[in-house]
Parts: C-alpha cells; sequence; structure tokens
C-alpha cells in the first residue's frame, strides 16, 4: 500500500454527482499532493473534520464525529442521512466516484484518491452522532454579589464571602450544554464548609468539582483599581419613589440593605448588593420636614432627623437599628436652624460621634456616645475659620476617628466655597484640589470616609441642580494630601438625574466583614442610587 503525502497549496472543492465519472483537474504535474475531507449539513451549516487527520492509507477508515445537537448548546437534533462530502485537494488530484449530492453517513460509502502519478488511496467514509462529553461548571454564584472563582485545572471553585452568612443560600449554577449537575441546585446548601456537585456529561461521563470558602491574599496596600465593577443601578421611580418631587434627600446603609429617605414617606429599603426592593419601615412622625435627612453609622444603626428651619426651634432625631422601628434619640430644643444632614463616625453601640451642621453658618453641632451612651442632649459645636469654608444650607462633615483633635473633613456649599482638612480649632490644614474634576463652582457635596485595607478613604458625591451627581474617591491616608495631585483614585461615571432645585445628593461607603470589598453608594436626589465595589484581592496568587 502506498502513502500519499500532502502539502495543500491550493483547496478545490468537488461537487460531482455521483453517477459522474471523475472530473480530471489539469494542473501542474509537479504540484505536491494534499487531501483533507469535511462534512457539512444539507444547508451548509457545519463543519465536521474526521477523527484521523492526513494522510491517508489505503484502506483507511475516515470517520466523522457529528456533535448530537448542533449548534452544540441548541436542542436542534443533527441528522446524518443528510449530510454533504467536502474534499480539499492539490492540483490534478481527483477523487471518484463524485462528492455531489447529499449522503447518508449512518452507512459506510467508498472513494478512491487518486493522485497525478496514478498512485491510488481507497478509503472508506462514514460517520458519528456522537454525544457530548463536556461537564464543566462554567459560572458559580450565590445572592448577595458573591461570586465563585473556578479554578478549573483543580476542580474547585472559591467563595470570598465578604464576611457574609453563606451557612443557607441557593446557588446559581451554569453547566456544560446539557450536562446536569447534583444535588439539585435549586436546594440550599451550607457554604459555609466544601460542597461537593458532580456534573454529569450528556455522554454519561462525570467531574466533580469542590466548593469552599477562598481566603485569598491581599495586595499591600488599599484598593485594587482594576476590580471597579458595577453592582446596580436603580431608579427612586423602580422602587416607588416619585424621583421628580425633589424630596428624596439621601441614604443610609447597613450591613444588609440601602434606606433611601423621602421626605414625608415610610423609609424605603433595598438589598444592597442587588438593588431590589425589600420592603419599607413605618415612620410615625413622616412629613414634609419630619424625616428630613438620614444617615448611618458602622453597626447598622440608623439615624433620621428632622429638618429645623428657624432658629430656636426644636430638632429631633429618630435611632433605628437594622430595621425595628425608630425611637426618639436626640431632642435638642432651642437649636439653631439644622438637621439638612448628618453623619457620625463610630458605632453608637461603642463610641461614636454625631455631626450636624448648622445652615448659614461654618458651625457644626456634635454629641458624643462613650460605651453605647449618648452623653448629652445637647450637643458641642465646632466652629470652622469662615474665611475659608461657609456655607447656606448643606455642608457634610467626616471625621478621621472618633477624636476631633485628629482634624475632619468638611464640604460646604454658599458663598466660601471648600472641601478640605480643618485643625481641631477651626483652622484649615489642606484644602482639596478639585482642579479638573469636572465638579461645579458651588461645590455641593456629601463626604463619607472609612479605612480598606490600610487606606483611609473620603468619598465625595456631587450634584448641583441640572447636573448628574458624581461620586469620588481620594486617598486620604495622610490627610492633608486631600489638596495632592495624586489623591483620586476613583471617579464614577454619571448617575442621571432630574433638575435639583434643593441641591443635594448622598454618598457612602462601606467595607465587607472580612476586609476584602468596600462598595461605594452613590445617590442622586430625583434619580436613583448607583453601587460600585472594589477588592484588595491580590488575583496574581489565585492562580
Amino acid at each position: 500500500m502506498k502513502n500519499i503525502y500532502f502539502s495543500i497549496l491550493c483547496s478545490i472543492v468537488l461537487s460531482l454527482t455521483g453517477c459522474q465519472t471523475p472530473e480530471e483537474l489539469v494542473m501542474d504535474e509537479s504540484s505536491a499532493g494534499a487531501h483533507g475531507f469535511n462534512v457539512k449539513f444539507s444547508d451548509g451549516s457545519g463543519d465536521f473534520y474526521p477523527e484521523k487527520a492526513a494522510p491517508y492509507n489505503d484502506g483507511d477508515v475516515l470517520t466523522f464525529v457529528v456533535p448530537w445537537f448542533y449548534p452544540e448548546d441548541s436542542n436542534n437534533e443533527t441528522d446524518l442521512t443528510k449530510m454533504k462530502l467536502y474534499a480539499s485537494l492539490p492540483n490534478n488530484v481527483t477523487v471518484e466516484p463524485g462528492l455531489g449530492g447529499i449522503f447518508d453517513l449512518t452507512k459506510e460509502h467508498q472513494i478512491t484518491v487518486i493522485s497525478p502519478n496514478g498512485s491510488k488511496a481507497r478509503l472508506t467514509v462514514k460517520g458519528e452522532r456522537r454525544k457530548s462529553s463536556k461537564k464543566m461548571i462554567t459560572e458559580f454564584s450565590l445572592s448577595k454579589g458573591i461570586q465563585g472563582i473556578i479554578f478549573e485545572d483543580k476542580k474547585m471553585i472559591g467563595l470570598i464571602s465578604g464576611g457574609l452568612d453563606i451557612s443557607n443560600m441557593v446557588p446559581t449554577i451554569k453547566v456544560s450544554a446539557h450536562a446536569t449537575v447534583s444535588p439539585d441546585p435549586s436546594l440550599p446548601q451550607d457554604f459555609s464548609k466544601p460542597v461537593e456537585y458532580t456534573v454529569t456529561a450528556h455522554d454519561g461521563s462525570t467531574q466533580k468539582y469542590t466548593v469552599q470558602i477562598l481566603i485569598p491574599d491581599k495586595i499591600p496596600y488599599g484598593l485594587r483599581k482594576e476590580s471597579a465593577k458595577q453592582l446596580f443601578s436603580i431608579r427612586l421611580s423602580d422602587i416607588g419613589i416619585n424621583q421628580g418631587n425633589h424630596w428624596s434627600t439621601g441614604i443610609a446603609v447597613s450591613s444588609k440593605y440601602v434606606f433611601i429617605n423621602a421626605r414625608n414617606s415610610d423609609l424605603t429599603y433595598v438589598d444592597r448588593f442587588t438593588g431590589k426592593k425589600v420592603g419599607t419601615i413605618s415612620l410615625p412622625f413622616k412629613s414634609s420636614l419630619g424625616n428630613f435627612f438620614i444617615t448611618n453609622d458602622d453597626h447598622d444603626n440608623l439615624l433620621i432627623s428632622n429638618y429645623n428651619n428657624k432658629a430656636g426651634g426644636t430638632l429631633t432625631i429618630y435611632r433605628i437599628k437594622d430595621t425595628a422601628g425608630p425611637e426618639k434619640y436626640i431632642e435638642f430644643k432651642n437649636a439653631p436652624v439644622s438637621g439638612r444632614r448628618m453623619s457620625v463616625t463610630g458605632s453608637l453601640d461603642g463610641d461614636a460621634i454625631i455631626f450636624a451642621p448648622s445652615d448659614k453658618s461654618s458651625d457644626v453641632l456634635y454629641w458624643t456616645v462613650t460605651g453605647g451612651v449618648l452623653k448629652s442632649q445637647e450637643p458641642q459645636v465646632y466652629t470652622a475659620d469662615e474665611t475659608k469654608i461657609k456655607w447656606n444650607f448643606v455642608a457634610d462633615v467626616a471625621a478621621i476617628e472618633k477624636d476631633l483633635n485628629k482634624g475632619l473633613f468638611i464640604a460646604g456649599y454658599g458663598p466660601v466655597n471648600a472641601v478640605g482638612f480643618f485643625n481641631a480649632d477651626g483652622t484649615l490644614n489642606t484644602g482639596a484640589n478639585l482642579t479638573g474634576l469636572g465638579l461645579d463652582k458651588h461645590v455641593n457635596h456629601a463626604l463619607d470616609l472609612v479605612v480598606f485595607n490600610g487606606a483611609a478613604y473620603l468619598a465625595l458625591g456631587s450634584q448641583f441642580y441640572a447636573a448628574n451627581a458624581i461620586g469620588f474617591i481620594f486617598d486620604v491616608t495622610v490627610p492633608s494630601s486631600i489638596g495632592g495631585d495624586n489623591a483620586l483614585v476613583y471617579k464614577s461615571p454619571s448617575l442621571p438625574t432630574d433638575n435639583n432645585a434643593n441641591s443635594t445628593a448622598d454618598i457612602h461607603l462601606k467595607v465587607s466583614a472580612d476586609g476584602l470589598k468596600m462598595v461605594l453608594y452613590l445617590f442622586g436626589t430625583n434619580g436613583g442610587v448607583d453601587a460600585y465595589e472594589f477588592d484588595c484581592i491580590d488575583v496574581s496568587k489565585l492562580m
């Protein structure tokens, strides 16, 4: 038997009727010969090759393997009885009988390849319809934004839980087409310990995967910039809040929820990982000024203030623990105009400072909490240098620590505009360098500050009247760096809003219990809420 060796120089598809004599292809006699064969469905789709590749020996069997379904991820069953056979041949090589027409590849067919020198290779052609052997888990996730990391070489799926309770959760699993998985993925599992899943391919072969908590290494410092991803984007109208009434004023964030305050309405809250509405909390004191602003501490406590719109009135602040009913927490009589905005540094269950800027001033009211006990209904007053910062209505405060001697960040909107780091005595330490950030000159901003993987991050939310809301993150580990050109580490996409007559926005940062993830929550009045997640995972060590 002769071996016919090939080197493809020119591909010619022969489509000859089965009853014809072989077509003589008059080509250069010296050209080397090579041939290959493929089959397609009768409509010309598909492209399948024999298991054995060229060169072919006289007497070889060419078995064309065709998948059970085509496309493989569809439910369209294939039909071997209606196939077209094609040949790619060099110069002066012929095939007999001709390859035109429809072939039933459930049966064997004999063809002869004839080279220019007259040597022949008699080949048997047939087909085999084969079930898929693919049995991979292609996607794995849990609720709350927990995405499984698939290590295919180890047949292991790692979960970064973010400190969440994953002891009773239903997974979302995608596997190879026409494969199945057990145990039933619709059933909850305790993922706090390893869970084994078995994937069974269409052909019956199996592969096991182990799902387990992954404790990855961290990068040396701060967030991984490449990790930024949007968790969700919701419009206020999506959750039943009129986004054009100017009465939505701010948000608060707990370990589970984002709470969205709208004046004269009960408190709406959504899942903080998905943005899906969960429920409402009844507010007996709701009115146009009764539930004006909301904020949170570090331990799932919420504070809701009224707006005391005249000097000598009463500033009332209510406390909500998780999703329980509100309780009156602070009642400050003979108060200055205040309540448009609040912030908390620390935990109301431990040590904390509560801040409430007073309108049309450079004064910030503040209350201290020690060991879970509010020291006084009467606040103390921090006064910033009015030549450096003074606001009409909107200001926000973020303290470095639960100690004013360490200084604090203030953002104001008024005749003297600033975002900066202020000393304990009210003097300006360093003003923020906002050049080129595209912020409105009125500098209407909301602030929040957290420590994440050794870095102190100051979040700044900006929105003014007809402008969309934008979120920024600055590295203020060295507080005075707020004035540097390299302080900015992240700028969010714009959050679309309707015209905002009250010129308000809000922003929060939330760090996961395991310290691996941080989420930025940006609120735009008359718009909605966007959430962006970051991590500090050393991905180079995951592989």
